[in-house]
């Protein structure tokens, strides 16, 4: 058989834009396909305006506007999965999909999609999507998480059941890839990326403002700010009252944190245009995840700027490797601690800071998307 030409990347959500961090993953997965193959086809969801402008003339883009599920593809994979089948989706990998090429499956939410007959070749969790929902449903909704617990298992049936049906599984933390061995599945490690590597890191301002960034329509950095603000802030301003506090986010308006007003110090910043000057502004950056998974490209984003990081151990997890250029604290007088400790010692926060920025230096999507690409110039023979 001749060396696969074409490849197929089917996607949860196309990367109409990169305001999010598995816009941001897809965007470089679609990059590197287009760096390997004649001919890539990238199916999913949502819009992207513009594609055929920054995409070369081989990729073509499949834009679906919304998913159908149906009760069979729900009793397939379980409510988690059911909910993103589309009959088109299918019946273009149906159609289309030849004998010889490479199919990529992003999320396995969206194997739900792929028809049996058809091999999956790779398939990039982004994360182990059972292990996030059961770890979010026990910190942010314990009850739900009662209820919901039969659907759970039924989707990590589901999940890992796919995850063994596809030839290659690339995931993006370290946890993740001991969640699969754990159950005898074979992964290659491809972390996340940032963006903005090319930006020239510049030296603290020294005004005692920490910064937030994250979209507040994904419920764990909703539930963080909410901790953050509630929990740490107030023990923050008693140490250094004239502390100053940074929240920018898309979609912050229309999921407030605090609707009654702004807390003493803190400012909020819905949908901005770029972020650049809120890191200006910035001499630490906080991650205070409760929940999540995966390589948190906000933590990537952060030390790529050149400023001193405090995180939970949730929000380390796929950076473990870093430790030593940031703060991790636990719990809200910890986490205050540790930032009260960067305000009132500058000259810290800026050593932490070009620490951060020399490792950074790794960060690049290219980079991160290395192993990857090394899986597909084999499947492709070159």
């Amino acid at each position: 058989m001749s060396s696969p030409r074409t490849a197929w990347v089917v996607a949860k959500q196309l990367p109409a834009s990169t305001d999010s961090g598995g816009r941001q993953r897809i965007r470089a997965v679609i990059d590197v396909y287009a760096q390997v193959f004649d001919e890539v086809h990238v199916v999913g969801f949502d819009t992207w305006p513009g594609w055929r402008e920054v995409l070369p003339a081989h990729v073509k883009v499949h834009e679906v506007s919304a998913p159908r599920p149906t009760p069979a593809a729900v009793l397939k994979g379980s409510l988690f999965a059911g909910k993103w089948f589309s009959r088109r989706i299918h019946d273009l990998l149906a159609i289309g999909v030849r004998s010889g090429d490479v199919v990529h499956v992003d999320f396995p939410q969206m194997a739900v999609n792929v028809p049996t007959d058809v091999r999956i070749d790779v398939l990039d969790l982004h994360n182990v999507e059972s292990d996030l929902i059961a770890r979010r449903l026990r910190t942010e909704k314990p009850l739900a998480a009662r209820v919901l617990a039969p659907e759970v298992a039924r989707f990590a049936r589901f999940e890992f059941a796919t995850a063994r049906r596809a030839e290659h599984v690339t995931a993006c933390s370290r946890r993740d890839q001991e969640v699969l061995a754990a159950r005898g599945i074979a992964s290659t490690f491809v972390p996340n990326g940032v963006t903005s590597a090319q930006h020239v890191p510049t030296l603290p301002p020294g005004a005692r403002t920490a910064l937030f960034v994250g979209a507040l329509d994904y419920g764990p950095n909703k539930a963080a700010l909410r901790w953050f603000l509630d929990e740490v802030w107030p023990k923050v301003l008693a140490g250094v009252p004239q502390a100053r506090f940074l929240a920018v986010g898309r979609g912050l308006s229309a999921a407030h944190p605090r609707p009654a007003g702004e807390p003493d110090g803190v400012e909020f910043h819905s949908d901005v245009d770029s972020v650049d000057p809120f890191y200006e502004r910035a001499d630490v950056c906080v991650v205070p995840l409760l929940s999540g998974g995966g390589t948190k490209i906000k933590l990537v984003e952060a030390l790529s700027r050149g400023r001193a990081v405090v995180t939970t151990s949730l929000g380390l997890e796929g950076l473990e490797e870093h430790r030593a250029v940031l703060r991790v604290a636990d719990g809200a007088d910890a986490f205050a601690a540790a930032l009260v400790e960067l305000f009132t010692d500058p000259e810290q926060a800026a050593k932490l800071g070009a620490a951060a920025a020399d490792v950074a230096q790794s960060f690049s999507w290219e980079t991160a998307m290395t192993p990857l690409r090394d899986v597909l110039s084999a499947l492709r023979g070159v």
